[in-house]
């Protein structure tokens, strides 16, 4: 039980609402049940090994230097007697004693910190008839090229491995996955619990070597699994069962190739070594210099392409990655020839091809 002293003095030191947790139903999880921007008082915390927990969890949403009221004793009769106001890392690094009816904290609110519940609240407000007239306006399809490129500025950050663009880029991605929500809730569709339900559900029900009792010898065993129960799904749904069907159509066409390779790999329809892979590349070329017309060499030519893509899986490098990243170096050599060139006042109609060579040369000694 609570010491009801104890919920009195905190409402009067901090007249704000905040929420009660009892550390033992929840120091077995993997995240905490609270947001960075909830008050909150700890309860049960038991002994020092789990103090030190707590506090590595806290971790997760607050600096360091994060103030923490500290409740040793937490049922005593006047709590501010046993009342200690101690940083999260002091938490962390030296340890105070718990005793024997065990402590208590209590963790202010983060301030300038929004959570999910908050986030849903200003798409729902901008959305409303007191909202804006832009949001009002969206639809699924209307959004559509919004989320595609954001996904794009997603992966843009991750190549370029900025973790500041990244963060801000996966808002603006979360931001999409919101407003669709949203969206679907005012048609009576679905809403967000239950696209994060679904997923949930989804995940669990494919880790039963996590949440169940399948047993697994290493990643490559989950993935072929992972295959089986999809399958069991696509059935159970009534979906069309290739496993390939899933994989959108509109997809960049190197990311739909590996990714259909990927599937069709992961129930063993694959070379067993690199080498046959290597010999398929050359193969599919010869064939596409022996085309008998323009019709048949694209053909052959797309050949080529998706077998140097699988050529690529089979080394473990992103098709898609590798070639942006290839075409990226290609544009910063090239304008860095434009440079060279217009420095001399002139124009490539001025420079032999070996000429620009060696400005190529130069750029990829200079712009490594």
């Amino acid at each position: 039980m609570i010491n009801p002293n104890l919920i009195q003095y905190l409402y009067q030191q901090n007249p704000k609402q905040f929420a009660i947790y009892a550390w033992n139903e929840y120091k077995n999880r993997y995240a905490l049940p609270f947001s960075s921007n909830e008050n909150v008082l700890v309860v049960d915390i038991q002994d020092d090994a789990e103090l030190h927990k707590l506090a590595a969890a806290l971790m997760q949403l607050h600096n360091g230097d994060k103030e923490i009221i500290f409740f040793n004793e937490p049922d005593a009769e006047i709590p501010e007697k046993n009342r200690e106001v101690v940083s999260l890392q002091h938490l962390l690094t030296d340890p105070i004693t718990v005793q024997k009816n065990g402590c208590a904290l209590f963790v202010p609110a983060a301030g300038g910190k929004y959570s999910m519940a908050d986030f849903q609240e200003l798409i729902a407000h901008l959305r409303s008839e007191n909202g804006c007239p832009w949001d009002r306006e969206q639809t699924h399809q209307s959004l559509r090229p919004n989320l595609l490129e954001e996904t794009y500025e997603v992966l843009h950050a991750i190549d370029i491995n900025n973790v500041a663009d990244l963060q801000e880029e996966l808002g603006d991605l979360l931001l999409q996955v919101v407003l669709h929500s949203q969206i679907a809730l005012e048609e009576h569709e679905f809403n967000l619990e239950d696209v994060i339900s679904g997923i949930e559900k989804k995940l669990i029900y494919r880790h039963p070597h996590i949440f169940g009792d399948t047993s697994v010898s290493g990643a490559g065993e989950v993935i072929k699994n992972w295959e089986v129960l999809k399958a069991a799904e696509r059935k159970n749904n009534h979906k069309k069962q290739s496993m390939l069907h899933s994989v959108p159509e509109d997809m960049p066409a190197l990311a739909l190739a590996q990714s259909y390779q990927k599937r069709a790999a992961r129930v063993g329809f694959d070379w067993e070594t690199i080498e046959p892979v290597k010999l398929k590349v050359q193969e599919e070329i010869n064939e596409g210099e022996t085309a008998q017309n323009e019709e048949e060499r694209a053909k052959e030519l797309g050949d080529v392409l998706f077998a140097v893509v699988n050529l690529v899986r089979w080394y473990g490098v992103d098709a898609e990655s590798a070639l942006r990243e290839a075409a990226g170096r290609f544009a910063s050599r090239f304008e860095y020839i434009e440079e060279c060139v217009q420095k001399q006042g002139k124009t490539f109609a001025d420079y032999s091809l070996v000429e620009l060579d060696a400005f190529w040369d130069e750029a990829k000694r200079e712009l490594k």
